[in-house]
């Protein structure tokens, strides 16, 4: 479909939307064709409306999909029709007046400190040095997966410790301070295995997302974490401990990379649930 592929370069060089954005987007919409096989210049407003029913139901996906997904699949057909309607393809919208569902906001898991630190504690230096540094960056700087992932050996500073992480096309990288505990066991790994472009490194790429998850089940096991961690966990955990010990809600959006302070202000319920559990004492 050479609208596809047009679009996809669109939400690349115009929209300047980050890979993983790409790959979504062009699914979703490949997802929507495959169940109306209808032509592009046919589609009208009931045909969205036939398949985000059937998306809801489960038809499209297996399961029933969470309210981001809906909001998600949305958005990739809502800029595809624009797209459309911009050059000139389609004179109509059929996504106008389709409303994103109302999603609801799920307070997120997180880990103890003494959680986090029975993890971290599971890996020794001496034989599992990459998988305890890789799990105590996504805590103690608060990295999504894939932000460890591409991290270089030329974003990290010691003097002053930080990273300088990505943050996508058209976007400002960031700088996120690096705790003094944390630094030793970096420079350890660094002097040890001394990687020449990614931090974590497989052969000539960096490792892959799976790898670490697996690394995480593997210290949850041996600590006798009774929760299902996985990476995002940890970087949960970051926000939550620093909102309880008093951090500003905004230091804490610039060092997670929040472009909407919305976003960050969910961590301010995870914190009051300390409230709670303390009136459930009475």
């Amino acid at each position: 479909m050479d609208y596809l592929e047009n679009f996809r370069d669109y939400l690349a060089h115009v929209r300047r939307h980050s890979e993983n954005t790409l790959k979504a987007y062009i699914k979703d919409v490949r997802k929507f064709f495959e169940f109306t096989k209808k032509n592009i210049s046919d589609i009208e407003r009931s045909d969205i409306e036939s398949f985000l029913k059937a998306l809801s139901k489960g038809q499209i996906t297996g399961d029933s999909p969470r309210e981001t997904t809906i909001s998600r699949y949305i958005s990739s057909l809502n800029s595809f029709f624009s797209y459309l309607e911009l050059s000139g393809a389609i004179s109509s919208n059929p996504m106008e007046r389709i409303k994103h569902p109302r999603i609801r906001r799920k307070i997120p898991d997180f880990l103890t400190e003494d959680e986090v630190q029975k993890l971290i504690s599971s890996f020794s230096e001496e034989n599992k040095l990459r998988q305890k540094t890789a799990i105590s960056l996504l805590y103690f700087a608060g990295l999504r997966i894939s932000e460890l992932c591409n991290l270089r050996v030329s974003d990290i500073s010691f003097i002053p410790p930080f990273l300088r992480v990505e943050m996508g096309k058209g976007r400002k990288d960031r700088l996120v301070p690096l705790p003094d505990k944390v630094v030793p066991l970096l420079q350890k790994y660094i002097d040890t295995f001394n990687p020449k472009i990614y931090v974590f490194e497989n052969g000539k790429k960096h490792v892959h997302p799976s790898t670490v998850f697996r690394w995480i089940k593997e210290g949850v096991k041996k600590a006798q974490i009774k929760k299902d961690v996985h990476p995002h966990t940890l970087r949960h955990s970051y926000a939550t401990h620093l909102i309880r010990k008093g951090v500003n809600i905004k230091v804490v959006q610039e060092l997670l990379g929040h472009t909407n302070l919305n976003t960050t202000s969910i961590y301010l319920h995870v914190a009051d649930q300390e409230k709670f559990d303390a009136v459930r004492k009475l």
